[in-house]
């Protein structure tokens, strides 16, 4: 899986949440885990595109999100992870608010 930032850029996010070799791989494997899924359950107007285009396009603040919930629950921080993924649904709320 190709993601939208260089391997200092993840050895960097590793060392600030102090995970193991392993706690970072594992890491990336349950983000490619969960990317994959959504890519299973994608929209039709997506469905011509590989999950390497689709994600060749993802955000990186997205995986840097992705990347601290994930890598604080391989640390055993699961409530810090769960409070980053509501502040990240809930600043994506904001930023997209209701039709009237």
């Amino acid at each position: 899986m190709k993601l939208p930032v260089d391997d200092d850029t993840l050895h960097a996010w590793s060392k600030l949440l102090a995970l193991t070799e392993e706690q970072a791989a594992t890491t990336l494997k349950e983000i490619e885990r969960t990317l994959r899924v959504g890519y299973e359950h994608r929209p039709v107007a997506l469905r011509d595109l590989s999950f390497e285009e689709l994600i060749a396009d993802m955000d990186v603040d997205e995986l840097a999100l992705m990347f601290l919930a994930t890598g604080l629950r391989q640390a055993g921080h699961p409530d810090a992870a769960d409070s980053v993924e509501i502040r990240g649904i809930a600043a994506r709320l904001q930023d997209h608010p209701k039709a009237d």
